[in-house]
């Protein structure tokens, strides 16, 4: 009987740490993985990608692009809860080539790599890029509201001066409204952002960005403090997919997934501190990576800056020139992802959540479809389990998340004493305030205590890579929820419940450090989409890559069009 058919039932540095917790919980999970994983690990990817010096890295110029083919009260309500999931650039870092001439596509319909080739051919400027971008956003932010700040001033003038040999010269970017961007101030999704300073330097991500291209134009709408993995605030209102406008798009990143899912831009910015890249990738039919711990600089213990994407070959573009490396990197550089390998892989599955919930009968045949197509590629794929008390793993990432919100407060009050809580509540959600105040409940060794469980399940995780390459799991328990469903003003004992019932899976890689990607594999009968989750072993981005490409050569996806799409819009 082939494995579709079988019965699936049986199936930390973070700033939201103290800072002893911090120092303590971050300690012991870095040596545990470390001493079980690292050296292994080190000599695999030496094996299949070589590890370059710093010099021998430096020899080259930018990468050159041209077009081809298809291209996540106390312990009573820790039990209770799912997830509140929600984010050195070397010039010769290659990027994927293509095959294929021209298409003849208008620039809304581009990928970013195949923009790149025509500003760089000089079919469009990117003066002109920029401004069909920032007609794409007048024509569809009024239905689906993904922006929360205007840059457009900034932009064109930045138009006029980009170097035309970097890789992604003249691509219009828009980044998460957490991110810094010099002379302007982040919001985070909140009315409290009136504390905030103006930024005198970009983010570390934002800056590689500019460096190899990228002209930022806008910031994207996200949940407030990234806490919700949907996109519905009091500071900015209700952000939609483009796919279903009652439905929302995730979160954090969901104003980004909401434009890239629309076609203002090919690719935006996003973090990933329990899912907020994945979630919304899966919600709004994108390509979405959440990259080791310390693979890309500028993230915290739990959560990974990034990218939203419509095609594969953009994400393995972006990521090969924004990875660290050198004496900077954690890993051997991942490099030139291109295509599928030939190799065929060893694949587990798992159906369940982490808690145990069974997913929707739209998710379930997300995964009998994609185990089904893994099969008729030749990769082997088997049921397998998840090797730790899943609901003691949810516990203890619920604690390090509600710390974590704990010091996302005391940052938006510059370190200072905070302010009257009376005040504090009357600007913010009350979901916000309220996992604020729990985090504040408990002490530092219990947060320390948590990430040292939570290394113990890590390694008990990556144990599970010593007997399969990839491990398939839904990215959520059912396609996207509807406007309404969860957000900051629901009851917090209702919300709590609603979440478990929501997203039960990619707080694992975020906690462990792993990398995982959500692609679009799965659409249902009323066109809404279901991404489905691949996870490897920590620094095993490749593999990830190399399947994402096979399975959308398989399964081409990246023109499908949503209900609303801008470029049918100007």
């Amino acid at each position: 009987m082939g494995v579709r058919r079988q019965r699936r039932d049986t199936l930390a540095r973070d700033e939201g740490k103290s800072e002893d917790a911090c120092r303590a919980g971050d300690k012991n999970v870095r040596m545990t993985i470390a001493a079980s994983r690292r050296d292994r690990l080190l000599e695999k990817k030496r094996a299949q990608t070589g590890f370059r010096t710093k010099e021998e890295s430096m020899t080259s110029r930018f990468g050159w692009f041209s077009p081809r083919a298809p291209s996540p009260a106390r312990r009573n309500f820790l039990k209770m809860a799912g997830v509140l999931g929600a984010a050195t650039l070397l010039p010769g870092a290659a990027v994927a080539r293509t095959d294929l001439g021209p298409t003849g596509l208008a620039p809304g319909d581009m990928d970013a790599t195949e923009l790149a080739a025509a500003i760089k051919a000089r079919r469009i400027s990117p003066l002109e890029a920029v401004d069909a971008a920032i007609a794409r956003v007048q024509a569809v932010q009024p239905s689906i509201n993904c922006i929360s700040e205007e840059l457009f001033d900034r932009a064109r003038q930045r138009a006029a001066t980009i170097d035309l040999s970097a890789p992604f010269a003249g691509v219009p970017y828009l980044i998460k409204d957490e991110a810094d961007i010099i002379g302007k101030s982040k919001h985070f999704g909140s009315r409290l952002d009136k504390v905030m300073p103006i930024a005198k330097r970009n983010d570390i991500l934002v800056e590689r960005c500019e460096q190899i291209g990228l002209n930022p134009f806008a910031r994207t709408t996200m949940s407030e403090f990234g806490i919700l993995p949907t996109t519905e605030t009091l500071a900015y209102g209700v952000t939609r997919n483009p796919w279903n406008l009652d439905h929302v798009p995730g979160g954090s990143s969901g104003g980004a997934a909401a434009a890239v899912a629309a076609g203002i831009v090919p690719t935006a910015h996003g973090s990933d501190g329990a899912g907020s890249l994945r979630i919304p990738a899966s919600n709004c039919g994108l390509v979405g990576l959440k990259t080791s711990r310390d693979r890309i600089a500028g993230g915290s213990f739990l959560g990974q800056p990034f990218c939203l994407s419509r095609t594969v070959r953009d994400t393995a573009n972006q990521l090969a020139l924004v990875e660290n490396r050198g004496a900077d990197a954690a890993y051997p550089p991942i490099g030139h992802v291109t295509g599928p390998a030939k190799k065929r892989l060893r694949i587990g599955f798992i159906m369940n959540g982490l808690s145990g919930h069974r997913p929707s009968r739209d998710v379930v045949d997300s995964i009998d479809a994609t185990v089904g197509l893994l099969e008729g590629l030749g990769h082997k794929v088997d049921e397998t389990r998840w090797p730790f008390d899943g609901t003691k793993f949810v516990e203890d990432f619920m604690l390090a998340y509600m710390a974590k919100a704990k010091a996302t407060r005391a940052r938006m009050t510059g370190g200072k004493s905070p302010p009257d809580p009376a005040l504090i509540k009357g600007l913010i959600e009350a979901a916000s305030f309220d996992v604020g105040t729990l985090g504040s409940e408990f002490s530092d060794q219990e947060i320390a205590e948590a990430y040292v469980r939570m290394a113990v399940s890590s390694v008990a995780y990556f144990e599970m890579f010593d007997k399969m390459d990839v491990l398939v799991t839904p990215v959520l328990l059912t396609p996207p929820v509807k406007i309404g469903e969860i957000n900051g003003s629901i009851p917090f004992p209702v919300l709590l419940m609603r979440l478990n019932r929501y997203a039960d899976y990619t707080m694992l890689q975020n906690a462990s450090g792993g990398p995982a990607i959500s692609l679009p594999m799965h659409w249902t009968k009323d066109d809404l989409p279901v991404g489905v989750q691949f996870a490897s072993g920590l620094g095993d981005e490749r593999t990830l890559l190399e399947l994402a490409f096979e399975l959308e050569q398989a399964q081409p996806w990246a023109q499908r069009r949503p209900l609303l799409w801008a470029p049918s819009r100007v």
